[in-house]
């Protein structure tokens, strides 16, 4: 990831519009404690059993002392090489998480234990997790919402996930920072990317 897009999403921590939110998030009760317990633990049958019996991957359940929601737990611990993780994800979707964001507490130095909120497409390319991308996308994510996302794969060179965007609708002209999609495959030097980028709409200048 470049520094650009580094600072970008620095700044868009701080001013609340990427990993933070408004507190909104709702509690649930058992059945999310006991989701978010099968899920830290990777435990891909029980969750989805706990998902089959009704409960609920966007409310939060107690765990570890604070609440969180099983699909923020899902979503930040996605990792390619950990079996299951990516599973976990994608049953959650099918069960009705919401594919633009999921909610938390979070240790903050001035307020303690506040509710925020993290941005699954981020998280999902940030670990080159093609397909939770993908299952994001299906699930109807907004495709306005995942702009950032396509020029931070294709600054790191994640052309699975670069198609899988594209290919789902995201505007290959979008100026989520100061450069578009192209600019930084030509940056990156990726003949490959800028090819593709250029096949479907894509202009340096806009």
């Amino acid at each position: 990831m470049s520094r650009q897009v580094r600072a970008l999403l620095g700044a868009l921590a701080i001013l609340g519009l990427w990993s933070c939110g408004a507190a909104n998030g709702q509690r649930g009760g058992e059945p999310e404690r006991q989701l978010a317990e099968a899920t830290v633990a990777v435990d891909v049958g029980k969750v989805k059993q706990l998902l089959a019996s009704g409960a609920d991957p966007n409310k939060m359940g107690l765990h570890n002392g604070h609440y969180q929601s099983p699909w923020k737990l899902a979503v930040i611990q996605i990792r390619p090489n950990r079996p299951g993780t990516a599973e976990i994800a994608q049953a959650m979707l099918k069960a009705g998480a919401n594919p633009e964001t999921a909610w938390g507490e979070i240790d903050s130095l001035r307020k303690g234990w506040v509710v925020r909120e993290t941005t699954p497409i981020i998280e999902a390319v940030t670990w080159s997790a093609t397909d939770v991308v993908r299952a994001l996308m299906n699930a109807g994510l907004n495709r306005r919402k995942a702009e950032l996302a396509l020029e931070m794969a294709v600054e790191s060179g994640h052309d699975d996930i670069v198609h899988v965007l594209v290919e789902a609708g995201v505007n290959v002209n979008s100026r989520a920072t100061a450069i578009t999609p192209l600019v930084a495959a030509i940056e990156a030097r990726n003949v490959a990317l800028m090819t593709y980028l250029e096949e479907h709409g894509a202009r340096e200048k806009p």
